[in-house]
């Protein structure tokens, strides 16, 4: 556990999204902070809208950072994430702007963290966004299918017999469930576990990044998990539309990128789910909705060539990789200072 009172810092990152700022942030600055200190960082992307004007005019106690250029979900909030580190950060809590967090969530996650030091990341469950209420009424869709998928590995909708990604039922906190991963949008991330396996994998840019860092926690031997009890709204797509070219391209490539760095996955087993997805996505059946086939082609294609210029990268993350997994240390541990 932490030793005296924990430091919290939450990290946002906006590309053109300041309409959402003032109730993210306002949430954020308002959080009940009993037992621990909180920073607020918000990490303006090369935004064009005023964003970081607007924060450092009406939340001065925010720590505001310009990106110089777009760094992707990534990039940015790593650079959010360095600067929590560098500044004594006990937990990082990454949360998008177009959020609202009711007031004691932060304690929540802290509380939680300070008693099961065996979790590295966890995250609330997610409900849908209404700017007229601080209620959680329903859930939103992404949290739907994390809970419908529940513990299963993170290409279990792709039909493909794999074992879950969870933790040994013995030990477990109560009221969790070690879903794949959760969701950058909100997770909350202790900071012994970044500094063992390090910060997102800047190669993804946007997309799958989170699902990266959960799987390198638990091969580290640290415990994922969604808090059943806590949730926050949110929601969803951010900046750019869920069916943009950017989108996905992103998804696309990031999957495959993905798939290829895991060393669970057996070299014929991953070779197969690859070639089920290369079908697919050449006839427009993406992993985020139909295209019309020349676009599938054209995009599908540019993906591959994207992985082929990053082979090198592709075998480095895989000798990582399997030394983190062969080191891993057992779950249930107490957490150095």
């Amino acid at each position: 556990m932490t030793s005296g009172r924990p430091r919290v810092a939450t990290v946002t990152v906006t590309t053109n999204e300041s309409k959402w700022l003032r109730r993210c942030l306002g949430a954020l600055v308002d959080s009940d902070t009993e037992g621990f200190d909180l920073d607020v960082h918000l990490i303006d992307n090369a935004s064009t809208d005023g964003s970081a004007e607007l924060v450092a005019r009406e939340f001065p106690s925010v720590k505001v950072t310009r990106n110089p250029t777009n760094l992707g979900f990534a990039g940015a909030n790593n650079v959010g994430i360095r600067a929590a580190l560098a500044a004594g950060a006990d937990y990082v809590f990454l949360v998008n702007p177009d959020t609202w967090t009711p007031p004691r969530l932060v304690r929540a996650m802290v509380e939680f963290a300070e008693r099961w030091p065996e979790y590295g990341i966890v995250g609330p469950l997610q409900y849908r966004y209404d700017a007229e209420s601080t209620e959680l009424v329903e859930f939103n869709d992404w949290t739907n299918t994390a809970l419908w998928l529940g513990e299963q590995h993170a290409f279990a909708g792709d039909g493909m017999a794999h074992p879950s990604p969870a933790g040994s039922p013995q030990g477990r906190a109560p009221r969790t469930l070690e879903h794949a991963y959760v969701q950058g949008a909100a997770l909350f991330a202790r900071v012994a576990m970044l500094r063992e396996v390090g910060v997102f994998d800047e190669v993804f840019h946007t997309y799958y990044e989170e699902v990266d860092l959960c799987r390198r926690a638990r091969w580290a031997g640290w415990r994922v998990a969604l808090l059943l009890d806590e949730g926050l709204q949110h929601h969803g797509g951010g900046g750019a539309a869920t069916r943009s070219a950017y989108t996905r391209v992103h998804m696309r490539r990031n999957r495959y990128y993905y798939l290829l760095t895991d060393v669970d996955w057996h070299p014929t087993k991953a070779t197969r789910l690859a070639a089920r997805w290369l079908v697919a996505d050449l006839v427009g059946r993406t992993v985020v909705g139909r295209v019309d086939p020349m676009t599938g082609a054209r995009e599908t294609l540019a993906a591959v060539r994207w992985l082929a210029g990053h082979a090198p990268t592709i075998a480095e993350r895989r000798r990582s990789h399997r030394a983190l997994r062969a080191g891993r240390t057992p779950a249930r541990r107490e957490v150095a200072s």
